[in-house]
């Protein structure tokens, strides 16, 4: 508890500073330390590390009843019309300002997501895009890994397919990486490591070069996004994507290195008029990096990687995993704002609370074992 404390007082602190710095006051100083700090400690007090294998599920269920919704959009002309009509019905309902969200199922809303070379819409399952849903099903396979021990089980498996489904190549990119870390892990020779890595890297290269719309996508955005961001575009025009937002993280971070700047919208360029209303930026690490500053970005990037490290040793899982799944999401989350998140925030304070981690983690292993018999 005492932990938690000091942390939350801490970011009150960052706030107050941001806010007479940048001359950004608003209310939501006063509970969004409560609520981004706070909050994950007090769900982790009620129900321990058992809300990452919650949520497990929760994406679980999400993979299995969106997937044939998906493959009847996508072959159906006239379930395709239905979804179309029906969002434009929900709209008012939605969380979205763009025609997509059926509440329960993210139905294709444009020709933007059509894959023409395959014939088929890109797969968002219920999150807001495929990139996102791609994000989640990525980090989904991690904590199962953790809690089951094993990287080829029933539910990891339906998770990679419905990555492939997806068309993300940051997704792709992702779980790579993750089957590559579980690889170099296994009880196995080095020589066939090395054999299957080789493998992996010239399937991939093969299949980036033979489908154009994973390389028309990467060099066309970093391309454009780079372009946008150096010329500082995004002031008068909603420019958006990974790129961009990486690169406009890294300059708000080299202004203000020290305490950042725009945890709050009241202190963001945003609100100053630097930087138009619908420009994304503040992704992933940088992301961090830039809103709450270098001394405070790297401590929850260190607590971040110590909640991973708690939930990997559930099952004992070797370093070299733990790292490669910590790198893994990492590069996920430059393409996300999900880095700020609730569900990011439990690892955080798993990693923040050093001597609740232990009680945690035995409270979750002799709840196992009761159920074991």
């Amino acid at each position: 508890m005492r932990e938690n404390f000091l942390v939350i007082i801490g970011f009150y602190l960052l706030l107050f500073i941001q806010a007479f710095s940048y001359n950004g006051f608003s209310y939501a100083i006063l509970y969004l330390p409560l609520i981004t700090f706070y909050l994950p400690f007090l769900i982790l007090q009620l129900i321990g590390i058992s809300f990452f294998k919650y949520l497990v599920n929760v994406i679980y269920v999400i993979a299995l009843y969106t997937t044939p919704l998906w493959i009847l959009q996508s072959f159906s002309p006239f379930v395709d019309s239905f979804f179309q009509s029906a969002i434009e019905f929900i709209l008012p309902y939605s969380w979205s300002s763009v025609p997509r969200s059926l509440l329960i199922y993210t139905a294709a809303w444009s020709d933007d997501i059509f894959n023409l070379g395959l014939g088929v819409y890109r797969n968002s399952g219920a999150f807001h895009e495929p990139g996102a849903y791609g994000v989640f099903l990525n980090l989904a396979i991690i904590f199962n890994t953790f809690f089951e021990g094993s990287m080829f089980n029933k539910k990891n498996i339906v998770f990679m397919l419905c990555i492939l489904t997806t068309l993300s190549t940051a997704g792709f990119i992702t779980l790579f990486v993750i089957l590559i870390s579980y690889l170099l892990k296994l009880n196995i020779s080095h020589g066939i490591k090395i054999v299957i890595v080789l493998g992996f890297v010239l399937s991939s290269i093969i299949v980036y070069r033979d489908q154009d719309f994973l390389q028309k996508k990467i060099g066309s955005q970093l391309e454009e996004q780079t372009y946008y961001a150096k010329n500082k575009l995004g002031k008068y025009d909603p420019h958006s994507g990974r790129f961009y937002a990486f690169y406009t993280s890294y300059e708000l971070f080299k202004d203000h290195p020290l305490i950042g700047r725009g945890i709050l919208y009241s202190t963001s360029e945003k609100s100053s008029g630097e930087m138009h209303e619908g420009a994304s930026y503040t992704y992933g690490f940088m992301g961090i990096l830039s809103n709450y500053g270098f001394f405070f970005g790297v401590f929850y990037l260190y607590n971040l990687f110590r909640g991973f490290w708690l939930l990997a040793n559930i099952t004992n899982q070797q370093k070299i995993f733990i790292i490669g799944c910590f790198l893994a999401i990492n590069l996920a989350f430059l393409t996300q704002i999900f880095i700020t998140t609730l569900s990011v925030f439990m690892i955080f304070t798993l990693g923040s609370n050093y001597r609740l981690m232990i009680k945690w983690i035995k409270l979750y292993r002799y709840e196992q074992s009761l159920k074991q018999g």
